[in-house]
C-alpha cells in the first residue's frame, strides 16, 4: 500500500493550500486567540523554521484565509446576476450555490470567516467588510429585479438580504460534516420553501394576512386587550354550550 505523502512531498502551491486548510481548522475548533504558529506546524508534521517560509506571523495567516474566503464567495455569483432567468430563479440558484457550494463546501474556513473577524488588521478588516458588501449587493440586486417585475412582495429589500443570508451563514454553527443528516441539496431545498412559502398554514396565512408586527398593543394597552379577549372567549363558550344543548334535544 502507498504512503500518504507528507507535507514535504507536495508541490509549492499545494503546501500553501494545506497549510491554509490546516490553520483554519485549528482556528476552528480551538478559537484563532488559542491557536499558535506552533501548532499550525505541529499539524502539519514540519517545524516552525519551515512554516516560516510560508508564513511569519499567525495574523498574516488569518488574512490568507479572508482572502480565500473572498475569492471563493465570489467564484461563480457575479454569473447568477446576469443570467437570463426569471429574478425568483436567479435567488433560488444564489441560496443553493450559497449554501453548498460556499458555506459547507468550506465549513472550517467560513466558520472562521464569520467569527473572527474582529481579530484582523484594521486594513484587512476594511477590505473584507467592503467586498462583504459587494456580495451583498449582488443579492440585492436580485431582489429589486424580483421586486421592479412583480415576482417579489415589496419589502425592504436591504433588510430581506440580511435575513436570508443570516440564514444561510448561520449553518456554520450547527452543520457537522458526516454527522447531519441532511444533505447540501436538502438544506438548500428547505430553506427556499421556507422563503418562498412560509410556514403558516393556508388557512392560517389567509387569517393573518393583515397581521403586522406593528398592530401589537402597547404595553399599557395589554390589560384592556386581554378583558376583551376574555369577554370574546366567554361569548364563544356560551354560544358553543347553547349549541350542545340544541343538538342534545335533537338527538
Amino acid at each position: 500500500m502507498d504512503q500518504p505523502l507528507t507535507f514535504k512531498d507536495l508541490d509549492r502551491s499545494v503546501r500553501k493550500q494545506k497549510i491554509i486548510d490546516t490553520a483554519a481548522d485549528l482556528f476552528q475548533r480551538k478559537g484563532y486567540s488559542s491557536t499558535t504558529l506552533d501548532d499550525v506546524a505541529k499539524e502539519l508534521g514540519v517545524s516552525k523554521a519551515a512554516l516560516y517560509h510560508y508564513v511569519s506571523r499567525k495574523d498574516e495567516l488569518l488574512s490568507i484565509i479572508y482572502a480565500h474566503s473572498i475569492k471563493n464567495i465570489f467564484m461563480g455569483t457575479y454569473e447568477i446576476l446576469d443570467m437570463d432567468l426569471p429574478p425568483n430563479e436567479k435567488l433560488r440558484l444564489f441560496i443553493h450555490n450559497h449554501i453548498k457550494n460556499i458555506i459547507i463546501k468550506s465549513l472550517p474556513m467560513f466558520a472562521v470567516f464569520f467569527s473572527e473577524e474582529n481579530q484582523l488588521l484594521e486594513k484587512d478588516y476594511q477590505k473584507i467588510r467592503k467586498e462583504k458588501r459587494k456580495y451583498n449587493h449582488i443579492l440585492e440586486e436580485i431582489i429589486k429585479e424580483g421586486i421592479s417585475k412583480g415576482v417579489f412582495k415589496k419589502v425592504d429589500v436591504k433588510l430581506q438580504s440580511y435575513a436570508i443570508l443570516g440564514m444561510c451563514n448561520w449553518i456554520h454553527k450547527w452543520y457537522k460534516e458526516g454527522l447531519t443528516k441532511y444533505t447540501a441539496d436538502q438544506i438548500s431545498d428547505h430553506f427556499i420553501s421556507l422563503l418562498e412559502k412560509g410556514i403558516l398554514t393556508n388557512e392560517l396565512l389567509e387569517k393573518g394576512k393583515n397581521f403586522e408586527v406593528s398592530n401589537l398593543p402597547s404595553t399599557k394597552n395589554k390589560s384592556k386587550v386581554k378583558k376583551q379577549m376574555l369577554i370574546e372567549l366567554k361569548r364563544k363558550c356560551t354560544d358553543l354550550i347553547k349549541l350542545i344543548g340544541e343538538v342534545e334535544k335533537s338527538s
